[in-house]
């Protein structure tokens, strides 16, 4: 017996299924959203980085990666009118060469006078300046984006996690943990990394869970967040949050001592202004991670009534706008707007998944 029906079902409730629900509803479809709390979802974990400059990508990987950023502003107003300090925070620092660390003097220069760093310029502190990166206070992008899943009468938030789904030749049925069952002509699959436990997906998807150990340190000396390497400091209210870790450590979200204070060490030698900040708290997170890092944002080429959104590992917040927007057009049978072909699943056609 089906419980409800819709025009689409969202399997995820991290910031890409929030996120193509809310986009979902505003093209005028009726969608269920489930999800339940899942300890360690990379959404609420994250420093919520959105550096599309950062790193060695390929042009058309880095060129998706900026479109998803330009769409930020479009994609915050609505979220701004339920949270007004929800915003972006402009510009990175990155540091080029770890012999150049910063000291008491940059930092007070980063402060004080950012016209010192110039966008692409190498500083003579061996850092540069990306202004059009930034970082977004992801837990505040949550709260507001359930906040508008909530408000949205075209949205249904069902608090428990998928179960199966039947794939039927018109239509797919989602079957819930308790049993209930909720039917519509598409499903969207965005469930990071916890994906390959729903039974009934056309296929094995080469999803793994990726652990990140970060902290948090009591004290705000910078106004910009600043990235060495792997490792990155996010000014985040009153805090630094210090991140992160990638480990192969499956669903494991022990936090372990020394693994945060290496973390401090690189904090301290980027910043000495954070050596006397005390450490707020320490956390594990879980990023879903295909074998080379990028999403699947595709329909299934056997069942297109199944699209999937998942995948996005470290760029989960960064990406989140443009998978929306993708999701709606394919669900819709749009024109696309994005060549999504390096987040193509046909990519991994003819290799074995792990």
């Amino acid at each position: 017996m089906t419980d409800a029906t819709s025009d689409a079902v969202v399997i995820g409730d991290g910031v890409v299924g929030l996120s193509t629900a809310v986009a979902l509803a505003r093209s005028g479809l009726r969608c269920h959203v489930l999800g339940t709390h899942q300890p360690g979802a990379a959404s609420s974990a994250a420093a919520g980085l959105l550096a599309p400059n950062i790193g060695t990508l390929r042009p058309d990987v880095r060129a998706l990666f900026r479109a998803s950023l330009a769409l930020y502003p479009d994609y915050l107003a609505p979220l701004q009118e339920i949270d007004g300090g929800l915003g972006l925070l402009p510009g990175l620092i990155e540091v080029l060469d770890e012999d150049d660390r910063f000291d008491e003097r940059h930092v007070q220069l980063e402060q004080q006078t950012l016209d010192a760093l110039q966008p692409g310029v190498l500083a003579p502190f061996g850092a540069m300046l990306h202004e059009t990166d930034a970082a977004i206070d992801n837990v505040r992008l949550m709260a507001a984006l359930r906040r508008a899943v909530e408000a949205d009468k075209s949205i249904v938030y069902v608090g428990e996690a998928a179960a199966s789904i039947a794939i039927g030749s018109n239509s797919v049925t989602v079957a819930t943990r308790s049993g209930a069952l909720i039917v519509a002509p598409t499903v969207i699959v965005a469930a990071g990394a916890w994906t390959p436990m729903i039974s009934g997906l056309p296929r094995q998807l080469p999803l793994r869970p990726l652990k990140g150990q970060m902290l948090s340190l009591g004290a705000a000396v910078l106004t910009r967040p600043v990235m060495a390497g792997q490792v990155y400091l996010v000014p985040r209210g009153g805090e630094t949050v210090v991140g992160a870790t990638s480990e192969e450590a499956g669903f494991d979200l022990t936090v372990d001592p020394d693994t945060i204070d290496a973390l401090r060490r690189h904090a301290n030698a980027l910043v000495p202004a954070l050596i006397a900040a005390p450490v707020v708290r320490s956390w594990a997170g879980i990023r879903p991670a295909t074998p080379d890092l990028l999403p699947i944002i595709d329909l299934d080429p056997d069942k297109p009534s199944v699209v999937y959104a998942v995948g996005h590992s470290r760029n989960g917040i960064l990406l989140a706008p443009l998978t929306a927007a993708a999701v709606v057009e394919l669900v819709h049978g749009s024109a696309p707007s994005f060549d999504l072909s390096p987040f193509s699943l046909k990519r991994f056609s003819g290799h074995p998944f792990p």
